[in-house]
């Protein structure tokens, strides 16, 4: 009996010491990247909001490690430019990552994580996401309300030179948690539409985007980024 007892809580122990911890599936999502020092891919995205109507808007986003991000396209002005680039490396520096068990995703179990802002000024303060075990993407991330908006983010990806995963499909829904009543507003003309959007009392929505013409590690130059940093 007692050695059928050490037995047991050494494979405990072993089953134990095998499950990653928060923090490091986190940075195992972000070796996915690895070997990345920039790239360029076209954008498309369909953006679907309550009473408001944008045509379809195309651009070109530009990354560069460690964290410069441009993208090419006026229509794309209001839109948050981390979020198309590398965000699991902004998470890693700004979040504490918990492991919150295995959660069934379709035909997949998913790594479930709490991430909590590790500074108190971090504009969102918690966030929840879910990791395929299998190659360490984060496929779905949802985060507290936030000025009366709470958002979830759901990505797929694609394999790229036979070592990268990349997003090929990232769809944006926005849940707003007060109703709104503004009138319709319509952006027929692409360029620079002053959408006010992100500032108005929220509204539910969608935002659809999609990848293409990954090209990686192109050698981009510092100039293409100037803009942004000035």
């Amino acid at each position: 009996m007692r050695t059928t007892l050490v037995f047991f809580l050494f494979l405990t122990s072993v089953v134990a010491a095998q499950v990653p911890t928060g923090d490091e599936i986190l940075r195992r999502c972000e070796r996915n990247f690895e070997g990345i020092e920039d790239y360029a891919v076209d954008l498309t995205a369909a953006i679907d909001m309550e009473r408001i109507r944008i045509p379809e808007m195309k651009a070109a986003l530009y990354f560069k490690r460690p964290d410069k991000i441009n993208i090419k396209s006026e229509s794309f002005a209001m839109l948050p430019r981390e979020g198309f680039a590398l965000p699991v490396t902004a998470l890693v520096r700004n979040y504490d990552a918990v492991l919150k068990g295995m959660e069934d995703s379709g035909e997949k179990r998913l790594y479930r994580l709490q991430l909590t802002a590790k500074n108190s000024s971090t504009r969102v303060q918690s966030l929840i996401v879910w990791v395929d075990p299998e190659n360490y993407t984060i496929t779905r991330t949802t985060s507290a309300p936030y000025r009366g908006r709470a958002v979830t983010v759901q990505t797929s990806y694609g394999y790229y030179e036979d070592r990268f995963w990349l997003p090929e499909r990232m769809m944006v829904t926005f849940t707003a948690t007060a109703p709104d009543t503004s009138s319709v507003e319509e952006f027929p003309i692409p360029g620079k539409p002053q959408l006010e959007e992100f500032r108005r009392p929220p509204r539910n929505g969608s935002m659809d985007v999609r990848y293409s013409n990954y090209r990686v590690n192109p050698g981009l130059s510092d100039d293409l980024f100037k803009k942004e940093l000035e």
